[in-house]
């Protein structure tokens, strides 16, 4: 019969226990082995120190909502204090954080002039 799978991690390892019926115990245990050392390979082949990694492979494609709502954090804003000095209202600024409305040419310009960042990082 089944049972209930206990995990418990101690120093960066996870100890994993299953029940299962005596008669495929063997069976299930290769296949976690040869799942494990799948694992592992890909693990190994994924890791190089020296290779660097575009912004787009860490984090996915970044829009211009999410540089404008980065920026707002950086700056500990509100997206009520944001619009204030923005001279906007509240809903545009969440309209354009959730890429719904979008940033335009003059909007990117008076961010420029308020918080010293480049206006094309929000196009």
């Amino acid at each position: 019969m089944w049972g209930p799978m206990k995990t418990r991690t101690t120093g960066g390892s996870t100890k994993i226990t299953l029940t299962v019926p005596e008669c495929l115990a063997t069976e299930i245990t290769a296949g976690i082995q040869r799942l494990m050392d799948r694992a592992q390979k890909k693990y190994e082949e994924s890791v190089d120190d020296d290779r660097l990694y575009t912004i787009e492979e860490v984090f996915g494609e970044i829009t211009p909502g999410d540089c404008m709502r980065g920026l707002r954090a950086k700056e500990d804003l509100t997206q009520k204090q944001f619009a204030e000095k923005l001279g906007v209202k509240q809903h545009h600024i969440s309209e354009m954080e959730n890429n719904r409305r979008p940033i335009s040419v003059q909007m990117a310009k008076k961010i420029q002039s308020i918080f010293g960042v480049g206006y094309k990082t929000f196009l």
